[in-house]
């Protein structure tokens, strides 16, 4: 945790004659990392394919085709199946039922250009039946030209005026007048003129016979016929998507992997009679593959390990280390989190489980209810069975502990379904003169009570109202004091990771400063909000220090312009309170639109629940939740966003990726999903 998994750098080394079983057995094993050779040695060359390479190409290539006619899409696996049955039926799935998936394919394609062409004719005839011709009239003449579409105004004087011997023909259509002119083709272009001057804009007129009526109705009679034919085709494919889906899929990883070995030669090096072949395998993994590799050769190939300063060199000279992320299982969803925004460099820290602490903090504290807490986990459940993919789980893992501490806060803060409203009528509140009495000795924290418990906590803040005063002063406090936990652990692992590349100056001179300006500056505004001196006046002296360190940092005096930006960090983890009280807010709104305007409202006016008519009840109740619906699935989406940013923009800058990210392990092999393993 925290530190990516120690790797060690490996060659091995041997005759080519025993390449096909090292590569069979380095995929079985999936512990190497290969680093592709570049060519750069003019003693070796790159290796080239084993094997049937080049045909499970072809069929894998032809696979995906056919699954892509069938619309299959990876999944999580109903069944798997042994790489033997995948064999026995590869030829099957490739040829009768890929060349009839593929022709019925191909004549639902052909079905739906020829229905779009007829429609397309239809849309184009439609305006033609407003002139008293048929379609056979338009074509056929070698000395007359025909002109037919809309104009803005009657151009039958016009075009007898350049033309006397042209007949003009015209009808109504929409908005526009429908014109359809012959005219010698001597005058065709005076004609043209004259038509453009009416706005004339052209109709395309379908090579068809007969009226335009009769021709409209054979060509919807050969629509409907044509998807007629196109509905069991389509029906036919799926039947067989249903039937042949994970063979499908189970092919296509069959082969993926026997492509995957056969070309794995080209990342090697190779001479006429051995190869060479580099890479990285976690340290803890490194006997079991070189017993593993030499036992499948029969002695015929030798691994070898770098020494941590051959290994050095190397990464000085441009290599990455590859990284591997290695949790515990209740942080491994959180894994999800640190890959959107970058995988750490070898010598950086995996900031996951740092995120499986502060993030479900923050989520919980904005969002604060029991009831939104509960109804989120019960559909994240319901959603947890219908995607099933990995991330699609981890994602709702991350969601489902965040809800948990939602409930948490929601009972710190007296919330379900937002204060006053439900948390009042089953846990019960203070009379009347108890909280003009709190709020005339400035200790008001809401009207929530735990039953004969009384309320909980110093001063009796808890349950804590949101919207009371003191209840946002003291989230404010709080709000800022989580900003500079949260900051100073990303300042104190930015100053470790400086030191593992050797950076002192960037550590103590740039990592350094930030931590010790944002902690003294936080203790400065307590100083001032408590009106100790002397807490203001040592705040003061370590941010002038820190200041000064920082112009003696790598980027001098430019050092200081980043000073607003840390400012900026801490206030900006005030969102965790503002956040919370637009949602606690709505919530809030929600409870007092129902059971204080519109139940009274409908009940005549009535002042009592008892009273309240069963319509009024109704439609409050509709709209009561209505509006906490939308405001939980607010509740879901703010609550994940704004502590996302809170990590990747307030600490993540303070140690993370600040050398580009890393490249994560990638050992040679596949994992089975559709395949026994």
């Amino acid at each position: 945790m925290l530190r990516p998994v120690k790797m060690s750098r490996v060659v091995v080394a041997g005759s080519k004659d025993v390449l096909p079983p090292v590569i069979e057995k380095l995929h079985e094993l999936r512990l190497l990392h290969i680093v592709n050779y570049n060519g750069s040695q003019p003693e070796f060359e790159l290796g080239k394919p084993i094997g049937k390479a080049r045909e499970h190409s072809e069929d894998l290539i032809k696979l995906r085709s056919v699954a892509r006619y069938l619309d299959i899409k990876n999944k999580a696996p109903d069944v798997t199946y042994p790489d033997s049955q995948v064999i026995s039926q590869l030829d099957t799935l490739l040829n009768s039922v890929g060349n009839d998936v593929t022709s019925t394919f191909e004549r639902i394609v052909q079905i739906d250009a020829d229905i779009k062409i007829s429609q397309d004719q239809i849309n184009a005839m439609r305006p033609l039946a407003a002139l008293p011709l048929d379609l056979d009239d338009y074509y056929g003449y070698e000395s007359v030209s025909v002109f037919v579409g809309t104009v803005a105004s009657a151009v039958d004087a016009d075009v007898a005026r350049v033309s006397p011997n042209s007949k003009v023909f015209s009808g109504s259509s929409k908005n526009a007048i429908l014109v359809a002119v012959f005219a010698p083709a001597a005058q065709a272009s005076e004609v043209a003129a004259v038509l453009a001057e009416h706005g004339y804009s052209e109709n395309s007129v379908p090579k068809l016979e007969g009226s335009v009526d009769s021709a409209i109705a054979t060509l919807e009679g050969k629509i409907k016929s044509l998807e007629g034919e196109k509905g069991p085709a389509v029906k036919k494919l799926q039947d067989m998507k249903k039937q042949y889906e994970d063979m499908f899929l189970a092919a296509d990883e069959y082969l993926s992997i026997q492509t995957q070995k056969a070309e794995a030669p080209l990342r090697f090096a190779e001479t006429a009679n051995a190869f060479v072949i580099d890479g990285w395998v976690p340290t803890a993994d490194l006997a079991k593959l070189k017993s593993e590799i030499e036992g499948s050769a029969g002695g015929h190939v030798e691994v070898q390990v770098l020494d941590d300063s051959e290994a050095e060199n190397l990464v000085e000279a441009g290599e990455d280390v590859p990284t591997k992320i290695h949790n515990p299982a209740i942080v491994r969803p959180y894994e999800l989190i640190t890959r959107l925004f970058a995988i750490p460099e070898y010598k950086e820290f995996d900031p996951s489980l740092l995120i499986f602490i502060f993030f479900p903090i923050f989520f919980g504290m904005i969002l604060g209810d029991i009831g939104y807490g509960i109804m989120t986990i019960l559909v994240l459940m319901g959603l947890k069975k219908k995607f099933r993919t990995p991330g699609w789980q981890q994602l709702i893992n991350i969601v489902m502990i965040a809800s948990v501490w939602s409930i948490i806060f929601g009972a710190l803060f007296g919330e379900i379904f937002g204060p006053l409203g439900l948390w009042g009528k089953v846990i019960g509140q203070l009379p009347e003169h108890e909280i003009e009495a709190l709020k005339a000795a400035g200790a008001y924290f809401g009207e929530g009570v735990y039953g004969p418990l009384g309320r909980l906590g110093p001063m009796g803040m808890l349950p804590m109202d949101r919207l009371a005063t003191n209840a946002v002063l003291m989230l404010i406090g709080i709000s800022i004091f989580i900003g500079v936990l949260h900051c100073s652990v990303g300042s104190i692992l930015g100053i470790k990771t400086e030191l593992n590349y050797g950076e002192k100056k960037h550590a103590y001179f740039e990592r350094l400063p930030v931590l010790l300006f944002q902690v003294f500056f936080s203790l400065l505004l307590l100083g001032l909000i408590l009106g100790n001196m002397a807490l203001v006046g040592a705040g003061g002296l370590v941010i002038v220090i820190s200041m000064v360190m920082m112009v003696m940092g790598p980027e001098g005096p430019m050092g200081l312009a980043h000073v607003p930006f840390y400012v900026s960090n801490l206030i900006s983890y005030l969102r965790l309170l503002a956040i919370g009280l637009a949602s606690v807010g709505l919530a809030f709104a929600a409870n007092q639109l129902a059971f204080y305007v519109i139940m009274p409202m409908l009940s005549g006016g009535a002042t009592e629940s008892s009273e309240f008519t069963i319509p009024a009840v109704i439609v409050g109740t509709i709209v009561l939740t209505a509006v906490h619906f939308i405001n939980m699935l607010l509740g879901i989406l703010s609550p994940f966003m704004h502590p996302l940013r809170l990590h990747y923009v307030e600490m993540f800058t303070k140690f993370y990726s600040s050398h580009g990210g890393g490249v994560e392990y990638s050992p040679f092999g596949h994992v089975r999903r559709y395949l026994k393993a």
